[in-house]
């Protein structure tokens, strides 16, 4: 058979029968859509998403072929890094609704076989916090809730010097003074979300409390954001230069100039996530469908595979891999290989892989690369062995968009140059092609939808046969069988930019993924390059510029 590739096209052997439901292990297979909350749907006019809205788009969900939502902090916060800094880990904050709402929101995901994952900030809290402000003033047992250090020394002026050279993830000292406890607090992100002590009980027993307050409304799992920052070094040791022989002390500006060995990453951070997994096992053995914690952390694959734990050992069910996220070049067939083979091989037999492309803090790929690539990386993500992780408005497309200077909301941003603020990636859900896209009745919304919402919508991809959104539906169908679930890999270079897998299982039909990652056209003898096929095969699913159609 020769087959000419344009873009892509996924071909499969025989025919499949879709098989139903999970049981305890349903997360080993899921499909997990992030939900950034406030770009989502906004249901009561303010131009903010909100977890209503959410409630009236989840048959969006059960059409789509999704079964697990992730939804970004919704908690009751200042909101001075978008709800990642929370002054109450057991509230609904009022941008997005009520305690009332949240139960709605669960009882009717509920009806429709739908889990809810959320995202829980525990490295740091708000400094508005009332632990924080008890911190301050020593009442127990609030005193240690955080990282307290004096000053190494004063200067000549008589200012308080921290006590090292630690930097935060947004720039600046990590360390901030506060003149009423007269001792600095330890910040890794911003100045105004001090970083907790995750060594002290009663604080690590409040935390454990508050995720089960949500477990017990039947929140599926947690997310647990900025895990490697989780514990520094006792000693307060200064880091050292990444680059000793092209700085000195004197010019750390930058994040990046230090090697974090102090405060990521160390080995008490698996410690305490070993323990808040220990806690939820024990209390929800009885479940049917187990709870889940996943973390965020940007690390080396050696720390990013001591989370999985051992089998006797537990930690998390898996870490967030960002492989795909990171890439800075257009990855060609065997960079692509590369990082799924490096994942594969890697996690311990009682592990799971995972995949995603697009997240609330990075730009979407289809901006980074091209739309066509897109389509490439959807068929990738939702053929490979594991979770799916996607982000929402991948179903349809959806890209960056500039902001302009005065539209800014990104609070740790650089606004003096736009293309450096998270908001590119979190313009408002795209639905259909009236105003705003359909996101909110009000004229001018929190951020500004990308412009092209008359052509990129919900609606109009729905009724069209050859769309993204519907493409999307036919992977959703086909991760359901045998073979997407628990089928073996095989790779295949087929040439310098045509990249192919395969997925089979005994006594199943095999499944193939043919990527052309290139621009131009190919042809290739299909049963040259990829043994044991049988005369012939059937096309299932194409990309909309592949030249295919199912059938």
């Amino acid at each position: 058979m020769n087959l000419v590739v344009n873009f892509l096209i996924i071909l499969f052997i025989y025919n499949f029968n879709a098989t139903a439901g999970y049981g305890r292990d349903w997360w080993k297979y899921t499909t997990l859509y992030e939900i950034y909350i406030r770009s989502f749907k906004d249901s009561d006019g303010d131009g903010l998403g909100d977890i209503q809205g959410i409630k009236s788009k989840l048959d969006h969900f059960v059409d789509l072929g999704i079964e697990t939502l992730y939804i970004t902090p919704f908690f009751k916060s200042p909101m001075y890094d978008a709800g990642y800094d929370i002054t109450n880990f057991t509230d609904v904050d009022p941008d997005y609704g009520t305690i009332e709402d949240l139960d709605e929101l669960l009882d009717e995901m509920n009806k429709r076989g739908l889990k809810l994952l959320m995202d829980f900030v525990i490295n740091h809290s708000s400094d508005q916090h009332p632990w924080f402000e008890k911190s301050i003033d020593r009442v127990e047992p609030y005193t240690d809730f955080y990282v307290w250090a004096n000053p190494k020394g004063y200067n000549k002026n008589g200012t308080p010097m921290p006590p090292n050279n630690w930097l935060s993830v947004f720039g600046g000292s990590a360390w901030k003074w506060i003149p009423k406890r007269k001792q600095f607090y330890l910040h890794q992100f911003g100045e105004k979300q001090p970083d907790f002590n995750l060594r002290n009980s009663v604080l690590k027993a409040e935390l454990k409390n508050c995720l089960k307050f949500w477990f017990d409304k039947s929140v599926a799992g947690a997310r647990l954001d900025a895990a490697k920052h989780f514990i520094e070094d006792i000693k307060l040791r200064d880091e050292p230069l990444r680059d000793s022989s092209s700085q000195s002390m004197k010019t750390v500006l930058a994040y990046h100039d230090l090697n974090h060995i102090y405060t990521t990453n160390l080995w008490e951070t698996y410690e305490f996530i070993h323990e808040l997994r220990d806690f939820i096992d024990q209390t929800y053995s009885f479940v049917n469908e187990e709870k889940i914690l996943i973390v965020e952390s940007y690390s080396d694959m050696k720390h990013l595979m001591m989370y999985f734990g051992k089998k006797d050992y537990n930690i998390v069910h898996f870490p967030f891999n960002y492989d795909f996220v990171m890439w800075k070049t257009f990855p060609s067939p065997r960079i692509m290989d590369r990082d799924i083979k490096k994942w594969l091989r890697n996690i311990p037999k009682h592990g799971v892989a995972n995949w995603q492309t697009d997240n609330h803090d990075s730009p979407r790929i289809g901006s980074r690369y091209s739309v066509e690539f897109m389509d490439v990386m959807i068929i990738t993500m939702l053929t490979l062995p594991g979770v799916a992780c996607i982000y929402y408005g991948q179903e349809i497309g959806m890209v960056n968009h500039k902001v302009r200077l005065d539209q800014v909301q990104d609070r740790t941003a650089d606004v003096a140059v736009t293309l450096l603020t998270r908001d590119l990636e979190r313009l408002p859900m795209q639905w259909d092609d009236s105003l705003n896209g359909g996101f909110t009745s009000k004229a001018v919304p929190w951020l500004p939808v990308n412009p092209d919402y008359w052509r990129v919508n919900v609606k109009a991809q729905k009724n069209q046969p050859n769309s993204r959104y519907n493409l999307f539906k036919i992977l959703s169908k086909l991760r359901r069988t045998k073979t997407l679930k628990y089928g073996n890999f095989k790779s295949y270079l087929i040439s310098a930019w045509v990249y192919a897998f395969s997925r089979s299982l005994p006594d199943e039909p095999s499944i193939i993924t043919i990527l052309n990652l290139g621009t131009e056209t190919e042809s290739f003898h299909l049963h040259h390059n990829i043994p044991n096929l049988p005369p012939f095969v059937k096309v299932l699913a194409a990309s909309l510029n592949a030249g295919y159609k199912p059938g």
